[in-house]
């Protein structure tokens, strides 16, 4: 029987695309049962504590082989009314610029929870303060642009590391050092914290008197299950668009291992140690420093000759827990004005908080006696940092700033 040629023609391409269509059916058919299989993981996995349900001083931060942590950038969140939010290179303020306003004296603010500003909102901060304050109308002061790189558990050791590391990010020509005496001792002496282990600046030669700081403990042991160092990263863009896969839900609750842990810590720390001046020493001992005030004033001494040698102004805004004022501080109030001496030696311009705000209540400053300040307290610090600031930028040395005009402290509570 003759075939058509159209015939022939259907035939032939029946007989070529066949392979094909057996390829696509089982292709096909084997995505559905990988999606299938994916989605039973994903069944069987059941809830984990998400990143949200950990303790907002941990979601704030990411692991950080020098610092032990440092600020996650572009972390966003609502808690009793107040806004928390960090800027792309994980501070809890505005977002860098590279046009300045030139006639604004522009400060960085070094320190812990209360600059950051825990417990109260960004416009609360002394640092914001500061900035909407009354400028040239009160005293001599210009305008400031406020950088505060304030982190949450911070100690004095961590807070200069990071100045080192971050300084090239902005221009500034004065900081200013909020100092804690209620931890900042215990933080800088100890390794442990509630995120993880800490650096430590040490005296090389702890026997003497020695100027000379090694930086131990570096880089800092991954003992925190930090989200960084899972399979995949549950805070990373990959969980945000792929979050209802089983299979990237798996390895995002999954610690990598530790070869590739520290593949990616050798990775980060690439040239960062270049920018230390520190010698560099292995850790033997978990023991906390005895010495704790030796150990800070050769601290202080650094992060000060460092900063003026740069041609920047330095002062420090010291101040004490609510413990102090409740009468109940122990051996805080020793160490207080242990830290005091201690910049008085060092020639350091600093503020007194405690002895300005003595006459106060507890309950006027603290939102709790283990909590931070309310507004009122950051209100007093913006408003005895004034004296210290107009100080610096004339080139004076102000010693235990006294404070400033009483109209200045309209808002302090009785």
């Amino acid at each position: 029987m003759r075939v058509s040629g159209r015939r022939r023609f259907r035939i032939s391409l029946y007989v070529r695309m066949r392979p094909v269509w057996r390829s696509l059916l089982a292709s096909g058919f084997g995505l559905m049962l990988a999606l299938a299989f994916d989605q039973t993981v994903r069944l069987f996995l059941g809830s984990e504590p998400t990143d949200e349900e950990r303790p907002r001083y941990l979601q704030t931060v990411q692991y950080h082989p020098v610092l032990g942590w440092s600020g996650y950038p572009n972390f966003v969140e609502t808690n009793d009314g107040i806004r928390y939010q960090t800027n792309s290179l994980g501070y809890r303020d505005r977002e860098p610029v590279e046009e300045e306003d030139i006639q604004k004296l522009r400060v960085l603010f070094l320190g812990d929870s209360f600059t950051w500003g825990d417990e109260v909102s960004l416009e609360e901060r002394f640092t914001s303060l500061l900035e909407a304050s009354c400028g040239l109308q009160c005293d001599r002061l210009p305008q400031i642009q406020a950088i505060n790189k304030g982190i949450i558990g911070y100690g004095t050791a961590q807070s200069f590391l990071q100045y080192l590391l971050t300084r090239e990010e902005h221009r500034f020509e004065v900081v200013i050092l909020a100092l804690f005496t209620g931890n900042d001792l215990t933080d800088n002496a100890a390794v442990d914290s509630p995120s993880g282990p800490r650096p430590r600046l040490i005296r090389c030669d702890s026997k003497s008197a020695g100027r000379e700081l090694c930086l131990e403990g570096v880089p800092v042991p991954p003992v925190l299950d930090w989200p960084e160092h899972r399979f995949i990263n549950p805070r990373g863009g990959v969980v945000r668009t792929s979050g209802w896969s089983g299979m990237v839900t798996l390895a995002s609750r999954r610690r990598a291992p530790r070869v590739l842990i520290e593949k990616r810590i050798a990775d980060h720390m690439d040239g960062m140690l270049n920018t230390l001046s520190f010698r560099i020493v292995e850790r033997t001992s978990d023991a906390a420093i005895e010495d704790r005030i030796g150990q800070l004033e050769a601290i202080l001494g650094a992060l000060d000759r460092t900063i003026r040698g740069e041609g920047r102004a330095f002062g420090v805004l010291v101040f004490p827990s609510a413990e102090v004022y409740a009468g109940d501080a122990g051996n805080e109030l020793r160490d207080y004005r242990e830290i005091l001496g201690v910049l008085d030696r060092l020639d350091i311009p600093f503020v007194d908080y405690y002895e300005q705000t003595k006459q106060s209540r507890w309950e006027d400053l603290f939102f709790g006696i283990q909590d931070h300040w309310r507004p009122s307290g950051h209100q007093e610090a913006a408003n005895l940092l004034r004296p210290l600031l107009v100080a610096l930028r004339a080139g004076d040395k102000p010693i235990g700033v006294p404070p400033p005009p009483e109209s200045l402290h309209s808002t302090r509570l009785k």
